[in-house]
């Protein structure tokens, strides 16, 4: 194996144990919760304006198009895999070659699947949420992503949960 390979998967594997324990470098500023209001409040944070929220949301109008030519060039996979084990069958002997295409259709399927839905659901795509009489440019966030209160470039904030609706 690759030296450049193993390092991808070993950094790649220490990035997901490290995001899925919410391990992180230093003390997070924390924001206090009055007790009256404890449970009652949600985290929101400013989402950063980016060009692919902006290409996410404007082929979000597609998106059940697109949606739907992937699951139809799913049906034809399938009868197209279906199609060669059976003519296999028949001849009763394995022809490797005749897997080529359906094979290569298969990794474009593939490949164009997940990058296309990297485009259209971005991770904002599943935290935004609107906040009554605050525009709608905002996500949900975990207390330990707010920052200091005091700092003017905090854009985080603790809002009543009756305020934040999902989009």
């Amino acid at each position: 194996m690759k030296k450049g390979l193993l390092y991808s998967i070993v950094a790649l594997a220490a990035i997901v144990i490290v995001a899925s324990f919410n391990m992180q470098l230093g003390n997070a500023p924390t924001q206090t919760v009055p007790e009256s209001m404890a449970g009652n409040v949600l985290y929101v944070c400013q989402a950063s304006d980016s060009s692919w929220d902006s290409v996410a949301s404007a082929l979000r109008v597609f998106s059940n198009y697109i949606i739907a030519g992937f699951f139809f060039c799913l049906v034809l996979l399938a009868f197209g895999w279906g199609w060669q084990l059976y003519q296999n069958l028949l001849s009763d002997k394995f022809k490797r070659d005749s897997f080529k295409n359906i094979w290569a259709f298969t990794k474009w399927w593939f490949w164009l699947l997940a990058v296309t839905m990297l485009i259209l659901f971005t991770p904002n795509a599943f935290r935004r949420v609107s906040i009554t009489g605050a525009g709608d440019n905002w996500v949900m966030c975990n207390a330990s992503d707010m920052c200091n209160v005091s700092d003017p470039n905090c854009h985080n904030r603790i809002v009543r949960a009756d305020a934040v609706h999902v989009r």
